[in-house]
């Protein structure tokens, strides 16, 4: 359990790490990363565990930066969808690669271990997607 309790302290170091480069906090990247395709307000607050109205706050400052819009759901314009601008994708992708090799630095990985750990964010961002699909469908 302490090893387990050790990586999650050495991934939650690098994300804020890596945040902190780009100018961004630790929920910023958590935004940018869940967001391959428009997720509604209320999805992703599910997905961070918590009120929808706690990431109005959080969806805001990443406006304000252009990282992110809202835009009417296809289905039911009541609904507000977050969706990544031009400038999120490419500060997403900067940062999933910074990420990566700061993960990569920080378990001390060679070889490869390191080459299995640099695909991590591609591999943990599939598995958010599954999971976001699964939760959508009736």
């Amino acid at each position: 359990m302490d090893s387990l309790l050790q990586l999650a302290y050495r991934v939650q170091h690098a994300v804020s790490t890596v945040a902190a480069r780009h100018d961004l906090t630790a929920q910023q990247v958590a935004l940018l990363r869940l967001l391959d395709e428009p997720v509604s307000m209320r999805s992703f607050a599910w997905d961070l565990e918590c009120d929808p109205s706690n990431v109005t706050g959080l969806v805001d400052r990443a406006e304000r930066l252009d990282l992110v819009e809202r835009v009417p759901a296809p289905d039911d314009r009541r609904v507000r969808m977050l969706t990544l601008t031009a400038k999120g994708r490419r500060v997403r992708d900067e940062v999933n690669r910074d990420l990566a090799q700061q993960l990569a630095d920080d378990l001390d990985l060679y070889g490869t271990d390191r080459d299995e750990t640099l695909g991590l964010p591609r591999g943990a961002k599939r598995a958010a997607d599954i999971r976001v699909r699964e939760r959508e469908q009736p």
